[in-house]
């Protein structure tokens, strides 16, 4: 672990740039205000404190009554002006781009308050924040259990004050976020009746009494709550998830912090949608005839590609984890993906390792499938978490197997490794120390995904899974889905994207399976943007990672450039060409 850390600082010291006493003093300036903000942004959200390791406020839960919103948009005000204030062309670079983070995450959410109004039309804010205010004290031994659970008690008896404030402020969501917050919300009421009364017991007896005692006020509130949701707000649910045009394409370049238009992303992503299928096409033909020996194919174009590519993917799809193996599976791949980097580190890895894959918690369940939650950046040596969700008993047998087809033997190890390594987990371990408290704290989505997109391929290349060509095959797969993701965010917030035209889309061209595209369609409903964010940060790092090789011939080196994308942090996009050129290697 010494040695690593000194390796980091070394890294990390190449992006402290020099600069004038004047420089100097404006970037000690601008610190100071990021720390003053982000001590102010603690006790005001005390489950964001929680999200980053801060722990000075777990008695405390947000203020979602009418007059807490309204303080917190006059605070969120007052900062933005004094970010503002700063002139972004005396600033260093580094710092210059922190500004632009900060004044684009205020700006995003003042302008989802005056348009989206999310207070009012998405029930899963509260229910999340609900689950959270005991999961973040649970979940990690940041402390001893006693003091953790004393905490817990006390935000259990604000909970019902919480649960006030929702039902005053919800108006009329989309049916998709109060069906979502339904089931969630259910997960909550299981989570305090039994794992948070299990885990006080363990607590002396007087914490154990005062999380008893606030038990009952406690599931009382959260069961008027699901009454709530499943009775009246379920009748007016009758909004538009649909965003629009307008809020599609702010939250474009605020969110997901890119200055290119939404027409060229698209043009972009559905060019290289093309690209992708015709390497696709040329993996499967020799494996077709392998699989399939003595089949002749008729078709043309496209229709050529959809047939041969189709079914070599259908069959190699057979090859898949059983229901009860899914977790055993990912586990195997995480250590077999470990193992690979620690014989050729293209990716260094972070250490002590950390990472634990277990099941999606039911509040948070129901959105993407997997996830990763980390560790904080204050704490960024507690437990990270490499969600999956448990396959409900609710689904019927045909959607059991689409789901586990989809994630086979091959896409497995790919979502592992865009989870976990070198993908979110190893990326968010090396952030928690990089210098930029807004790039630690406000991590750039796009950057983020942009990441372990990025690593799927290049650790193809670098020979895991030993060239295989199976594995590309659904490397490729992987990545048409994320190019349509872009695709499908933009035809339908901002276009009439029917149900029917999404899942014929994903499954004939993008090759995914029933329930991939079932959930996709889920995903576009209940988020605006995200599903974007993978191809925005893939193609900034592609743009980089080009412009570099063309820069250094042969002196480019992989795993120098990954050390160096690491070490700059979770930056905006549009900031990565800035900063990795004032770090690239110089011309001999």
């Amino acid at each position: 672990m010494r040695r690593l850390a000194l390796a980091l600082i070394v890294t990390f010291i190449g992006f402290a740039a020099p600069g004038s006493a004047a420089s100097d003093q404006r970037a000690t300036s601008f610190g100071t205000d990021v720390r003053a903000y982000l001590g102010e942004y603690e006790a005001r959200d005390p489950l964001f404190a929680d999200s980053i390791g801060i722990h000075t406020h777990d008695d405390a839960l947000p203020d979602y009554s009418a007059a807490g919103i309204a303080a917190y948009a006059k605070w969120s005000a007052a900062w933005r002006d004094r970010f503002a204030a700063y002139d972004p062309s005396a600033l260093a670079p580094d710092d210059s781009a922190d500004r632009r983070t900060l004044l684009d995450g205020i700006d995003s959410q003042n302008f989802e308050e005056g348009t989206l109004h999310p207070e009012q039309t998405d029930p899963t804010l509260y229910v999340g924040a609900i689950g959270d205010a005991a999961y973040q004290l649970t979940s990690r031994e940041y402390a001893p259990l006693d003091e953790r659970m004393k905490h817990v008690a006390a935000r259990m008896r604000l909970i019902p004050a919480l649960v006030t404030a929702a039902e005053a402020n919800l108006k009329r969501p989309a049916l998709v976020f109060t069906q979502l917050a339904i089931d969630q919300n259910a997960g909550n009421i299981d989570f305090y009746q039994n794992d948070v009364a299990q885990m006080s017991a363990s607590a002396s007896s007087a914490t154990h009494a005062a999380v008893l005692a606030a038990m009952p006020s406690t599931i009382a509130s959260l069961k008027d709550l699901q009454a709530f949701l499943s009775g009246p707000l379920l009748k007016r649910s009758d909004g538009d998830p649909r965003v629009g045009a307008a809020v599609f394409d702010r939250d474009l370049k605020l969110v997901d912090g890119t200055d290119t238009p939404r027409s060229v992303l698209v043009a972009r992503a559905k060019a290289a949608f093309a690209q992708t299928r015709a390497q696709m096409f040329e993996l499967a033909q020799p494996l077709d005839a392998q699989l399939f020996p003595g089949r002749a194919h008729t078709e043309k174009g496209d229709a050529l590609i959809d047939a041969v590519v189709g079914e070599v993917l259908d069959k190699l799809a057979d090859d898949h984890p059983t229901r009860d193996h899914v977790f055993s599976t990912a586990k195997a791949d995480v250590a077999g993906l470990m193992d690979f980097l620690r014989k050729d580190p293209v990716v260094v890895l972070p250490s002590p390792d950390t990472l634990h894959v277990v099941p999606t918690p039911a509040f948070k369940a129901g959105v993407a499938g997997a996830g990763l939650d980390p560790a904080g950046p204050f704490t960024p040596l507690a437990s990270s978490f490499y969600y999956i969700d448990r396959i409900p008993p609710s689904w019927t047998q045909d959607h059991v197997v689409s789901y586990l087809r989809d994630y086979n033997d091959y896409e497995m190890q790919i979502l592992s490794l865009h989870e976990a390594v070198p993908g979110h987990y190893v990326q968010f371990r090396y952030n928690s120390q990089v210098p930029s408290l807004v790039r630690r704290i406000f991590a750039n989505g796009s950057f983020v995904e942009g990441w372990a997109v990025y690593t799927e391929g290049m650790m193809m290349e670098a020979g895991y899974g030993g060239h295989d060509p199976r594995l590309k095959l659904f490397q490729l797969k992987w990545r048409l889905r994320e190019y349509s993701n872009a695709i499908i965010d933009a035809e339908y917030h901002t276009g009439d994207l029917t149900e029917s035209q999404c899942e014929g889309f994903l499954e004939h061209e993008a090759f995914q399976d029933s329930a991939q595209a079932v959930n996709k369609w889920h995903r576009l409903e209940v988020s605006h943007d995200q599903l974007s964010s993978y191809f925005v940060g893939l193609d900034a790092i592609t743009q980089e990672k080009n412009a570099e090789m063309r820069s250094l011939g042969n002196r480019f080196s992989v795993a120098g450039f990954n050390a160096r994308l690491l070490a700059m942090g979770s930056v905006e996009p549009r900031a990565v060409t800035t900063l990795m050129h004032e770090h690239r290697p110089a011309q001999p």
